[in-house]
């Protein structure tokens, strides 16, 4: 026992060189006012920023066809299901880390036989015999040193990220269904302006056609109001393939072949209205919540654990091992204290002629988590940076749709009022033309505009990171239950 003490002080004192491990606590350095939001923007559309923030903020569209997408993508999303599986992965590493604490204990047996040459046997014996072993073998590495303790908490990292991951999946992929079904509801919205100005602007080409005839109108006018009515026929196809196409990715993100999508949640409906305002939430409860956040996090508790288990080679690996069984030639006395074996080994390992190799290691991972750092630190000002820009967009597209609303009013009582003077023979034909053109282009602008202000909206939500927290750990097991099941189909 003397040796092996002295091994330990004797590397006690070598590496007493100021090399420590690394605290697991990870703190952003850059300061966050709380009242930053407030200062970001400062518009009605948003609540105080030490507001509760809604989770389940598709709700606030007040859609149940929207809600009934989400809660289908929740189930039947496949990178959803991929990113449960990867998490369930992860977890059981950790468990298997975990045992690491405790012994390793395998069971052995083997029967051998044996024959031996006539060279070496006792004579008269027999050369030929069985030998029957059994035992029960057990190893443990203490963790003086933090070697299992530091694997346990990289395994724990490990299972964070990959937590991290399938949140963030969570927030893509609600984000993703609501922004498809809102330009969906657009495409209508916009298929809809054009099919009623085509039907208008079919009417007035008739019109014209049947002046020219009596000889009150002319070539002139016929062929404007014809280019007119073929320019709008022409938006027509494309938007008609913009709905189908959405059609097919609503169909994937919740988990259905393209095209079998149920018709009854993609008949013609207006776009949702928008929530009066939209509740933020404490800044920094903010980002901690938002997955990519969490998982830059975790990455660098991991690196860290890595750095600790570079520093811990510093030190000796202090194991025990040991057996104990049966061994015997004749069956009959297998089990006999006669037979009855046992060996105990503790080992000792030390990296005592490579501790440069060590500490160049060291010096790597050290390297490596402060670049994890970094990482971390970038991950939080571009978090900020989404949400400023978010919510900029948001409140600026919130202006130019109220400006835009009041152009679409406008053009549409002039159209009013020019079509009545054309009809009169007050006006050429050619102002009647332009009002009506202006009046098409306003609506679709103002669809346009209605469009974008749900879409910075849903921006907005994804930036803040929310819709993970409604998952539960029972969803995850009962989600991964139901995979495995499909599977084995």
């Amino acid at each position: 026992m003397k040796n092996p003490t002295l091994l330990i002080l004797l590397s006690l004192i070598l590496v007493s060189c100021g090399i420590t491990k690394r605290d697991f606590e990870v703190n952003s350095n850059i300061e966050i006012e709380q009242d930053y939001v407030k200062n970001v923007i400062d518009h009605v559309a948003f609540n105080e920023a030490q507001s509760e923030t809604v989770t389940e903020w598709w709700s606030e569209f007040d859609d149940s066809i929207l809600d009934t997408l989400i809660q289908k993508a929740r189930r039947h999303n496949l990178e959803i299901n991929a990113g449960i599986a990867n998490f369930h992965a992860s977890r059981a590493a950790l468990k298997g880390t975990k045992l690491d604490r405790l012994p390793t204990v395998t069971a052995n047996g083997d029967v051998t036989r044996t024959r031996l040459g006539e060279n070496i046997f006792v004579p008269g014996a027999n050369p030929t015999f069985t030998t029957y072993n059994g035992s029960f073998d057990a190893f443990w590495e203490t963790d003086v040193f933090g070697r299992v303790s530091n694997r346990i908490k990289a395994a724990y990292a490990n299972q964070q990220t990959a937590l991290a991951d399938i949140q963030g999946v969570y927030v893509s992929i609600f984000a993703e269904v609501a922004r498809n079904y809102m330009e969906f509801r657009g495409a209508q919205y916009q298929l809809d302006i054009a099919q009623r100005n085509l039907k208008g602007q079919q009417a007035t080409y008739d019109l014209t056609v049947r002046l020219k005839e009596a000889g009150t109108s002319n070539s002139l006018d016929v062929s404007r109001a014809l280019a007119q009515l073929e320019n709008t026929r022409a938006t027509i196809p494309p938007l008609k393939a913009r709905i189908t196409a959405l059609k097919n990715s609503l169909s994937v993100l919740i988990g259905e072949v393209p095209g079998n999508l149920d018709e009854s949640l993609v008949d013609k409906k207006p776009l949702p209205n928008l929530p009066v305002s939209v509740t933020l939430g404490n800044i920094t409860d903010l980002l901690r919540r938002r997955p990519d956040v969490r998982l830059a996090e975790a990455q660098l508790q991991q690196q860290i654990a890595q750095y600790n288990l570079s520093v811990t080679e510093l030190y000796p690996n202090i194991r025990f091992g040991g057996s104990i069984g049966f061994s015997a030639v004749d069956f009959s006395n297998f089990g006999n204290n006669e037979s009855f074996t046992w060996s105990i080994i503790p080992n000792i390992s030390w990296a005592a002629f490579n501790l440069g190799r060590v500490k160049q290691q060291i010096n790597r991972n050290d390297a490596l988590t402060l670049a994890a750092l970094q990482r971390y630190e970038k991950t939080v000002l571009e978090a900020l940076e989404e949400i400023s820009t978010a919510m900029t967009n948001y409140t600026n597209e919130l202006e130019r749709r109220e400006t835009l609303q009041k152009s679409a009013i406008a053009s549409a009582e002039a159209a009013e009022i020019a079509q009545k003077r054309f009809n009169a023979g007050l006006d050429s034909f050619i102002d009647y033309l332009n009002t009506d053109n202006t009046l098409l282009l306003a609506e679709n602008q103002l669809a346009i505009s209605e469009i974008a202000s749900a879409t910075s909206l849903i921006a907005i939500y994804k930036a803040l990171g929310g819709g993970w927290e409604i998952i539960s750990d029972k969803e995850l097991e009962e989600q991964f239950e139901t995979i495995k099941l499909s599977a084995s189909k």
